[in-house]
């Protein structure tokens, strides 16, 4: 591919800003760097609660600082999670309808995620 090639190309072949997409790339990064002490947290603490019954568990969401842990996950979860089906959808999806109509089931499907858990945390530390 020759130089000229490049500078022949019209200006609406190419992105508008050399800087489009960065926000949401150090989001997607920021999301994942956030999830990675959670989900260990996560995990241990599954470890630690299995084989010890429904009302351990109960005791263990009903913990403040377990409660806001698992909302946080689930919370910073939905977020990375839309922003990457947002990415595949993008870019896979030719047609603006189409793309368009994907992204609002994306994005209904991640608030649904995150307003059941937060729904259930609530009446779970509630009760």
């Amino acid at each position: 591919m020759s130089d000229s090639y490049l500078t022949e190309r019209s200006a609406k072949d190419w992105k508008k800003s050399v800087k489009h997409g960065a926000g949401e790339w150090l989001a997607e990064r920021g999301t994942s760097v956030a999830l990675i002490p959670l989900v260990l947290w996560a995990v241990f603490s599954g470890i630690g609660l299995a084989n010890q019954g429904y009302e351990a568990s109960l005791a263990f969401v009903r913990v403040p600082l377990n409660a806001g842990l698992i909302a946080l996950l689930f919370l910073i979860s939905g977020w990375h999670m839309f922003m990457g089906l947002k990415v595949i959808i993008d870019d896979y999806i030719g047609k603006p309808g189409t793309r368009g109509l994907l992204n609002l089931v994306n994005l209904l499907f991640c608030l649904a995620v995150v307003v059941a858990v937060l729904g259930g945390l609530y009446f779970v530390f509630k009760a």
